[in-house]
């Protein structure tokens, strides 16, 4: 009973049956079903796939995916890189240190160079926005860092230090 009770619930593979009636010559009492289907493999037909959703339980394997790499699980890597600021070449171009060859750590004592790369709560923007190359946008918070230290620009705010304060 429990043999017949495990045949309802897991349908035979009938791929298997299809291809044993595909390789014998002379199959014995073939359905008529797995005879359509045979020829319709055989000859290539566009409507197989009407054949196949006919059939329930009826699954068959492209041989590629029974090799080890397709069982596999492959890591989808992204498809470009984390956008943190412009190419080498186009910060070369953008990068106003670069142009001139000037230090920024030389312009530490210079708080005209330095204002346009702080935001207004006084943190250094990022290469994203200033559009320094990697080497001398480092050189840049450096110098913003001992700028702060030593008290020539703000260190909690952004103040512009050009334009005169209006007396109250």
């Amino acid at each position: 009973m429990l043999a017949s009770l495990r045949s309802i619930v897991r349908p035979k593979p009938v791929f298997r049956v299809a291809f044993a009636a595909l390789s014998s010559s002379a199959p014995s009492a073939p359905d008529t079903d797995m005879q359509a289907l045979g020829q319709a493999i055989l000859q290539g037909e566009s409507g197989t796939s009407s054949l196949l959703s006919a059939q329930p339980g009826l699954a068959f394997m492209q041989p590629h995916r029974l090799s080890y790499n397709s069982v596999l699980k492959q890591r989808s890597r992204p498809l470009t890189r984390a956008r943190v600021g412009p190419s080498r070449r186009e910060a070369q171009y953008l990068d106003p240190f670069y142009r001139l060859g000037v230090d920024p750590l030389k312009q530490a004592m210079n708080p005209a160079m330095l204002i346009p790369f702080v935001s207004e709560m006084g943190k250094v923007y990022g290469r994203n926005v200033t559009g320094l190359t990697k080497k001398n946008q480092r050189k840049v918070g450096k110098a913003i860092r001992r700028a702060k230290m030593m008290g020539i620009l703000p260190i909690l705010s952004k103040r512009n230090i050009f334009q005169p304060s209006r007396p109250n």
